[in-house]
């Protein structure tokens, strides 16, 4: 299947998914009383919810950054945050956001950054946004408790089933980080399956990039390894991350009028939605998403506001980052463009470009 073709049916996907819901939520919503709820937002409150996003960006780019620096590789922060804006751009259109991180290592490889570093720079900023989004939802859910109960009800099963995703995610990345000649010849496996389906026509010369990328990718983690402040750093960054992300839906809450709960209280929900609903293996999780949010949020938005506040956190949290990131990446293609006829013009003055982005 066409690269296009596949993305157009993911577009077709997630905007089917929102047509179904909108057409189950009408059958018992006031379409008039939802535009009502929704025209009502305090535009204040809607600045606010953006500015979470950004930071949730911000706090992406920074755990890159701050990575790739401590490796001894720059990127420019515009470059890094064009990076973030990618992830979460491919992440959205691909089944179980599957497409975010293998075009992060592309673009930053475009900035002569190795993969192996690359991919332990997502690796890391990945282990620590879901260990800390474990050890938050653990600690809201304990002391939210009676809270969580009385809004989950027997739906907490679900819950328990996105911890077990979680846990298992965040086991997986410790073990291949770890565990070198497993990855080794995991790498070996796949190279040859490869061949065996004609997707590569020169085994032995893909096999040692492989391995080459692989043994710089345990060289960069044991660096963190061998500095505990540096990953002490990446879980604070993480933790800012996703309290950004989750202070949205609370800043929506306010900018409707409501006032009954408190900032934590929207923080845990949003928290345990989360988890609850992260493993289903959609674009952007559509259709989970919308799901557990009508299950957990069924008695803090009532009426057509349940409605309007579930299609504007939508909004802020999913689909604005598709209009966003495919606005930049339309900008980053025309400037790519432009970069490509510069490359070409320094390649006929007998300029090389260096060998990688490592500091002087």
């Amino acid at each position: 299947m066409k690269p296009g073709t596949k993305r157009l049916l993911n577009f077709l996907l997630i905007f089917g998914t929102l047509a179904i819901v909108l057409i189950i939520s009408f059958q018992t919503e006031s379409f008039e009383d939802v535009v009502r709820a929704v025209s009502a937002l305090d535009l204040r409150w809607a600045l606010l919810s953006a500015a979470c996003y950004l930071g949730y960006l911000l706090m992406d780019t920074l755990s890159i950054q701050y990575f790739l620096r401590r490796q001894g590789y720059r990127v420019t922060w515009g470059y890094g945050f064009f990076v973030s804006v990618a992830g979460q751009y491919y992440s959205n259109i691909t089944p179980g956001a599957t497409g975010g991180q293998p075009m992060q290592v592309y673009y930053l490889h475009q900035r002569y950054i190795p993969t192996g570093v690359a991919t332990s720079a997502l690796v890391v900023r990945f282990f620590s946004f879901q260990l800390m989004l474990s050890v938050i939802g653990t600690v809201l859910w304990i002391g939210y408790g009676p809270f969580v109960a009385e809004h989950l009800g027997v739906n907490r099963w679900i819950l328990i089933m996105g911890y077990v995703y979680n846990v298992v995610s965040v086991s997986a990345v410790v073990m291949l980080s770890l565990w070198r000649t497993p990855v080794r010849k995991l790498a070996r496996l796949i190279v040859r399956l490869g061949y065996r389906l004609r997707l590569t026509k020169h085994p032995e010369e893909t096999e040692r990039k492989w391995l080459g990328a692989v043994e710089t990718f345990h060289e960069s983690i044991a660096i963190i390894t061998r500095r505990p402040l540096n990953l002490l750093v990446q879980l604070i960054i993480g933790c800012l991350q996703l309290l950004c992300y989750m202070s949205i839906l609370w800043c929506i809450y306010r900018g409707l009028g409501l006032n009954t709960y408190k900032w934590g209280h929207l923080v845990t929900l949003h928290t345990m939605e989360y988890i609850s609903a992260a493993y289903a293996p959609l674009p952007g999780a559509s259709g989970a998403q919308e799901g557990v949010f009508s299950l957990y949020f069924g008695r803090v938005f009532e009426g057509s506001t349940r409605l309007a506040a579930m299609l504007l956190w939508r909004f802020f949290t999913y689909y604005f980052s598709l209009v966003f990131g495919a606005v930049v990446m339309v900008l980053h293609g025309l400037r790519s463009g432009k970069s490509l006829k510069e490359s070409m013009q320094m390649t006929s003055a007998d300029q090389e470009p260096p060998v990688d982005g490592r500091e002087a």
